[in-house]
């Protein structure tokens, strides 16, 4: 009998271990440095599957700390333009550049957490948006989402480095925040600019 009771003492241990929850939660906020998510233009597939980075302000990943985290190589830019973010606004130093490796040297000017979507698109008025304001990446046609710099802190700089080709792009901030119990969307206020590539 003592056999029998610790044998199904163990297995209870054993489901029991097999079916705990830690109780974390997925966030769709900016990952933190090192993630598959901002590693390189082949994986902006992988930023596509929520429709906007929802964060409180100053806080940009599972930890709640914003960190830089560069796209792809800017040793390999053919084109830099300087790229300057604030409440709310997204600033190029030039409104095109030339087909090819683009790298954005983006300063974030502002006094919040920002990041830069990068989206082929005609217009920023032909983008779909959530029910926040923010674009929704998941609506978006496919290939037209080309890659993102994670939410990064104010006073900092950060690198994008993508492979653009000749067309329309929109470069904007998707970040959501909640002010007073409402969500705000940065994409809303105005954080977004149209950008040409020949």
């Amino acid at each position: 009998m003592k056999y029998l009771t610790a044998l199904v003492a163990v297995a209870l241990l054993g489901f029991a271990a097999c079916s705990d929850d830690d109780g974390e939660e997925v966030r769709d906020c900016p990952a933190e440095s090192g993630s598959p998510a901002a590693s390189g233009p082949e994986d902006a597939s992988a930023t596509a599957s929520g429709s906007s980075s929802e964060c409180p302000s100053g806080s940009a990943s599972g930890s709640g700390v914003a960190v830089c985290d560069p796209f792809g190589n800017s040793a390999n830019a053919d084109t830099t333009v300087t790229l300057t973010l604030a409440e709310f606004s997204v600033t190029p130093d030039q409104p095109s550049a030339p087909a090819g490796t683009v790298h954005f040297a983006i300063e974030n000017a502002g006094a919040e957490v920002h990041e830069v979507v990068v989206v082929r698109a005609a217009s920023i008025q032909e983008l779909p948006l959530d029910g926040d304001g923010a674009l929704d990446e998941a609506a978006l046609e496919p290939g037209a989402l080309v890659g993102e710099v994670e939410g990064f802190p104010a006073g900092e700089t950060c690198d994008g480095t993508f492979e653009l080709t000749a067309g329309d792009y929109v470069l904007l901030c998707n970040l959501v925040e909640e002010e007073g119990g409402t969500a705000e969307a940065h994409l809303a206020e105005g954080m977004a600019v149209t950008f040409t590539v020949t």
